[in-house]
């Protein structure tokens, strides 16, 4: 058993001297450090861990992990009093982190657990010549090039090779259902069906029989025998989108489907056995639901064996005008136009804009360009006034990043001029957020500290 010693007494109870003394050198690593007592209670966190986590210690401290702070991980330390390593599947922004927990003992008394979390870093098969960082695994399927998506990709394609379940998480219109087809279709699976199904789609009363169908007589309308879905993507893959909207008492039964691999039709009680590879997706805080009681943790970590973390597009934007390109290409093809260009203009309003709608509004808005152009070229005032006029807004302002000179503003000096300009243009707290692709309450909060409410 390896243990780590350390200068703690039996509840960390320490004098501030003696706490000064591993806070120092702890506060000094850059890896985030977790202490937890005894009782499972958090009792120290360092800063690269709040950095890491987006929190404080006041917000991390007395944390309990059987209440409040999910890490499955630890808790096996903290019960089996034994070393563990592996990942944790807790949301922070794209990163998957990777933990590693020690029983921590003091003259054989078992004290607590000392937990370190850092990003995962890249395994060495994914760096091998296999699998260069530098390639799309999935293109044309998936477009794009940006460091963070291929980081995601390579482990989605290392994972197609398995049978493992994988939950795909990121913002709505991020693609996430394209990435689930990519897994199928470059898997073992490929030459059998695949079968979506959106959990927050079909009414709650329907979803039981959709899943995994029923029996002639089992109620009023069921004239006969019908498969579910389950039973339908058999030796294939379903794919479970928006599973945050699954109904708890279904989760219960989803939970036994993949426990069991069978599934029971409703009015049957024969069992029929099923071999399905799952993929689920959702853009919701499972974590948070699961704390307020929304969603099942055994449900959770069934389905979070490997997640894959869809980036936004605003967070690559080097991406955005090879989309641009490809969806003009697809588009005049599917509508037989033989000539069409995009300004050098236009193309700057579209690739700097922030899409907070991601890749289905980008597709959706060249579609429309494309569809409605009345010219051999889309030129801006072509382009939907709220994506245009945010680009006037910036050109015509310019003034405000500029430098001055030697003479460089602060940064809350140029971000209060954004919002402000923004508001004087928009004239509303909404308008003004999907200019510049943040929260209504984001404009409202900025415009509040600048006081710019009655600008």
């Amino acid at each position: 058993m390896k243990v780590i010693n350390m200068p703690f007494v039996e509840k960390f109870d320490v004098k501030a001297d003696e706490l000064m003394n591993y806070e120092t050198i702890l506060n000094a690593v850059d890896i985030g450090v977790c202490l937890f007592d005894q009782q499972g209670f958090v009792t120290f966190v360092n800063d690269a861990y709040c950095d890491l986590f987006r929190t404080t210690r006041d917000k991390s401290l007395g944390l309990s992990l059987y209440k409040g702070f999910k890490d499955e991980l630890s808790l096996r330390s903290l019960k089996f009093q034994r070393r563990f390593e592996g990942k944790i599947n807790y949301h922070i922004g794209n990163d998957l982190l990777f933990a590693r927990s020690y029983p921590v003992f003091k003259e054989r008394i078992h004290l607590g657990v000392l937990t370190t979390y850092e990003r995962e870093p890249i395994s060495d098969d994914l760096k091998s010549p296999e699998y260069p960082l530098s390639k799309n695994p999935f293109e044309p399927m998936i477009m794009g090039q940006h460091p963070s998506l291929l980081k995601e990709l390579l482990i989605a394609q290392k994972a197609a090779r398995s049978n493992t379940t994988i939950m795909v998480r990121g913002e709505s219109g991020t693609g996430k259902e394209l990435v689930a087809r990519a897994i199928h279709n470059t898997s073992k699976r490929a030459q059998y069906p695949f079968i979506t199904v959106n959990c927050g789609a079909i009414p709650a009363n329907l979803l039981e029989s959709e899943l995994f169908g029923y029996v002639q007589g089992a109620f009023t309308g069921a004239a006969k025998d019908k498969a579910g879905k389950f039973e339908l993507a058999n030796r294939g893959t379903i794919f479970l989108d928006e599973i945050g909207d699954l109904p708890l008492e279904m989760q219960a039964k989803l939970l036994r489907v993949l426990q069991e691999r069978e599934v029971e039709r409703i009015g049957s009680n024969k069992s029929i056995p099923v071999d399905v590879r799952v993929i689920t997706a959702t853009h919701k805080p499972l974590e948070k639901m699961i704390d307020e009681g929304l969603f099942r943790d055994d449900l959770f970590y069934r389905l979070n064996v490997i997640p894959i973390f869809l980036p936004p597009l605003r967070t690559r934007h080097s991406d955005i005008e090879t989309l641009i390109k490809h969806f003009i290409e697809q588009y005049m093809t599917e509508n037989c136009i033989e000539t069409l260009s995009l300004s050098e203009e236009a193309l700057k309003c579209l690739s700097q804009y922030n899409w907070p709608g991601n890749i289905r509004e980008l597709k959706n808005t060249i579609e429309r360009l494309v569809v409605l152009s009345e010219n051999q070229q889309i030129n801006l005032q072509d382009i939907p006034s709220h994506i245009s006029e945010i680009y006037r807004l910036s050109r015509e302002n310019r003034s405000i990043v500029e430098t001055n000179g030697a003479e460089l503003y602060t940064f809350e000096e140029y971000e209060r001029e954004i919002i402000r300009l923004a508001l004087k243009q928009y004239k509303s707290f909404n308008l003004a957020g999907k200019a510049l692709g943040i929260t209504h309450k984001t404009v409202a909060a900025k415009a509040r500290k600048y006081n710019l409410i009655d600008s």
